[in-house]
């Protein structure tokens, strides 16, 4: 198992961290939890978001994940304060690369 971690200040100044769990030998995304100091109504979306993420092709564009990610807030009438949905497709497809090949590490 190989984890990939994404953290980054948003437009509009909110922070966005971004932990994926990626199988390599099958190729898959295995798990996703996002978390930050932005808010989404109701709380329990962010899992709907997670499980968005986790069910992607890893291979999607972040302008496809975002048009995902927009159609399913629109779909439930949830609510993204302080981020959106290109910035979560944006932290999303770091944090799989980070996973995939992880940077190197800084002296």
């Amino acid at each position: 198992m190989a984890q990939g971690v994404h953290t980054e200040k948003v437009p509009g100044g909110k922070l966005l961290r971004i932990k994926v769990d990626f199988n390599p030998e099958d190729g898959i995304v295995e798990d996703v939890q996002m978390h930050g100091d932005f808010f989404i109504h109701p709380e329990e979306f962010v899992e709907d978001i997670e499980q968005l993420l986790v069910n992607l092709d890893q291979k999607d564009s972040e302008e496809s994940i975002a048009a995902a990610l927009q159609r399913l807030i629109e779909d439930e009438g949830a609510e993204l304060v302080g981020i959106a949905p290109e910035s979560i497709a944006k932290a999303f497809k770091t944090a799989l690369s980070n996973a995939i090949t992880p940077p190197p590490l800084q002296q």
